[in-house]
């Protein structure tokens, strides 16, 4: 079976990233896969994008990487004057070619993991990057939530929640 090492919520955090991926190196996977929100909210926005783009995973659009890419989605999002000027400020530190790699990020993917086993990864939910999936999600609203996943195994980023 595939060994996949699954990192997500960055926000700008290289130290952390990079003693993430320091364990992951010494663990010994496959492939790691990116669930998204790697360059705002933090101190390295650039740093953490560069790092990424080296590692060339797949990443998933995370709701802060494309309030980098769309700056008015943030309002629809958060009411805090604090998030929109983040996303200002690490915008503004962010290169046009930085800009372009959060643009390739995918909406959501399904990874096979040998035999008759798939992982499908998404940010949020299946349905939005902004959505929640945390343990009192009704089970009514999350069979809605996962309604068009056919995977085995699931994974999203996005609640800050293990």
């Amino acid at each position: 079976m595939t060994r996949i090492a699954l990192i997500s919520d960055v926000h700008s955090n290289e130290v952390a990233l990079r003693a993430v991926l320091a364990d992951i190196r010494r663990t010994g996977v496959d492939q790691i896969i990116c669930l998204g929100d790697v360059a705002n909210l933090g101190p390295q926005p650039n740093a953490v994008v560069e790092i990424l783009a080296e590692l060339g995973c797949p990443s998933i659009m995370g709701n802060h990487d494309e309030f980098l890419l769309e700056p008015e989605f943030v309002h629809s999002y958060a009411q805090s004057p604090r998030v929109a000027a983040s996303v200002e400020w690490s915008r503004s530190k962010l290169s046009s070619v930085e800009l372009d790699f959060v643009r390739s990020f995918e909406r959501d993917r399904e990874i096979d993991l040998g035999g008759a086993s798939t992982l499908y990864v998404f940010h949020g939910s299946p349905r939005s990057n902004v959505e929640d999936i945390v343990a009192t999600t009704s089970t009514d609203i999350l069979d809605e939530m996962l309604a068009r996943a056919t995977a085995t195994v699931m994974a999203g980023g996005h609640t800050h929640i293990q």
